[in-house]
């Protein structure tokens, strides 16, 4: 019974352990939903703007292509990782699979287009023919970006509602 008693602590430290190393659902918010704004800050048409004045002013410390991803590409991808390493349980498997298909449709389209758009940018291209590129792949991507974006909207609501956690669409 004495050794019982000195190995009860032992015993308990892995239970402890792993019980405070479990993100909590603010934790677990903030790692999906809340990350889930790098792809919207980056999908709009004035992320373009932004570079080509700085490009204009000779402000773009890089190329295009590397401000994009630097700037974007990799902090979404350590936002994916972040939300890949969550464990799922029945309350957050929704939020975490809908974050996921938010953040990694935004990440094939920022890998893809955006780096296209951005050396069309490094290339020289005119101002008129970067806006057409730009303006051909809103118009083509729009339409999924914004249901998903609605998507991750609604889901992460929904989660914040039912943990108590203060959240604001605006």
């Amino acid at each position: 019974m004495k050794h019982l008693l000195k190995l009860l602590p032992l015993l308990l430290l892995p239970v402890l352990f792993f019980a405070c190393s479990s993100p909590t659902k603010e934790q677990i918010f903030q790692r999906t939903a809340l990350n889930a704004n790098l792809v919207s800050s980056a999908y709009r048409p004035i992320y373009f703007s932004e570079i080509l004045e700085q490009k204009a002013k000779k402000n773009l410390p890089t190329s295009a292509k590397e401000y994009v991803s630097t700037r974007t590409i990799a902090p979404l991808n350590e936002a994916i990782e972040k939300v890949k390493d969550l464990k799922q349980s029945k309350d957050s498997q929704e939020l975490i699979s809908t974050s996921l298909d938010y953040m990694e449709t935004g990440k094939r389209l920022f890998e893809k287009e955006y780096l296209r758009i951005a050396e069309m940018i490094d290339a020289g291209k005119s101002p008129e023919e970067v806006k057409i590129a730009i303006d051909q792949m809103f118009t083509a991507t729009e339409t999924e970006m914004l249901s998903k974006q609605n998507n991750m909207v609604a889901v992460a609501s929904v989660f914040a509602k039912e943990n108590n956690i203060g959240y604001i669409v605006r």
